[in-house]
């Protein structure tokens, strides 16, 4: 095959590649053109310097990932800030740069607890030099229907608006972003480190034992809060397709419940102060999953969890569930106890 050949054959196969792939091109010094039909691409642009991150924590073989062999992921985010006691708009952007997910893909899990065998209670701390913290959990990054909105950015465009003439200003230096938040509570800069944990504390009880919860217990610091009502929380119904990471499909249902982020504001929890906060949700049986106190109250796309009220059925009286997963493992069963911690 001759040279001419070989260069049209890779012509053919860049046109055919998706926006993201084609970021992994080499970089030529000059400006690509604006994709024509997107409303993203038409900003000015800013790249920055990427080699690799560090992965501790609960990993077979903890060390540096190599960012360059990652895929390439795109998000765009609305940027918000809160400035005396107000949301701020930042600006419009569409980053690019390698996903929580993937990163994470390139070390195995080793838990620390034995004793519970599921990666529901599993969650990451993302951190810089200057001690910053940014909290996910592993099930917002694999559990979730789209788990790669978590990305570490090698470059930022501002999403312009012609009308307005406005650029917004790029930011200096690479960071993490949340494509799903609300609020940029976890937008730190320059992350080195992400470092994997399972969840701290005791879950007595035995496995699949049903144990009956009248009530649960809302923990946040020295603030213990019985929940035997839903209150004032408002009421929201999901129809979902159930599917178990190990048992399949659930079926069909159709699930209506009360906003779990109304019943966390009873224990003073506020959206702009969740960027490094955790929170477990524990059941009776020692089941119990991990999430962050960002993806429960500061979510910018609307699925948010439920608390659902079962009365008297055998299983406990409330249950979570979780209308932005894919998988149904972190839908606890007989709620006992919901703690908010700072890891």
């Amino acid at each position: 095959m001759d040279v001419k050949t070989i260069s049209l054959l890779l012509g053919l196969l860049a046109a055919a590649l998706p926006c993201a792939a084609q970021e992994n091109a080499p970089e030529t010094g000059k400006e690509a053109a604006p994709v024509v039909n997107s409303f993203y691409e038409r900003g000015p642009a800013a790249k920055y310097a990427l080699k690799s991150i560090l992965v501790e924590g609960e990993v077979a073989e903890p060390g540096p990932v190599e960012l360059a062999a990652l895929p390439v992921r795109e998000a765009a985010v609305k940027e918000l800030v809160w400035l005396e006691g107000k949301p701020v708009f930042r600006g419009a952007y569409l980053f690019s740069g390698y996903s929580l997910c993937d990163i994470l893909n390139a070390k195995a899990v080793k838990k620390a607890r034995e004793d519970f065998k599921p990666e529901t209670d599993l969650y990451v701390v993302v951190e810089n030099a200057a001690g910053d913290k940014a909290v996910f959990s592993w099930g917002e990054i694999y559990y979730a229907a789209n788990g790669y909105g978590a990305l570490i950015a090698r470059s930022a465009r501002s999403v312009t608006a012609p009308k307005r003439n406005t650029d917004w200003p790029l930011p200096a230096e690479p960071r993490l972003v949340a494509a799903n938040d609300l609020y940029n509570t976890r937008f730190i800069a320059n992350p080195v480190k992400i470092t994997v944990k399972s969840a701290p504390g005791d879950f007595p009880g035995r496995k699949h034992e049903a144990v009956y919860a009248p009530e649960f217990t809302l923990v946040y610091g020295e603030k213990r809060v019985a929940v035997k009502e839903a209150g004032k929380a408002e009421r929201r119904s999901y129809s979902a397709a159930g599917y178990g990471h190990g048992t399949g499909f659930k079926g069909l249902k159709n699930e209506g419940g009360f906003l779990f982020k109304n019943i966390l504001a009873q224990a003073g929890v506020a959206p702009q102060d969740s960027g490094d906060k955790l929170v477990v949700v524990s059941a009776g049986d020692a089941y119990r999953a991990a999430f962050s106190l960002a993806e429960l109250v500061n979510r910018g796309d609307n699925a948010d969890f439920l608390v659902v009220d079962n009365a008297g059925e055998k299983d406990g009286r409330f249950s979570l569930f979780s209308a932005a997963d894919f998988f149904v493992d972190r839908n606890v069963r007989a709620m006992a106890k919901v703690e908010i911690l700072k890891p």
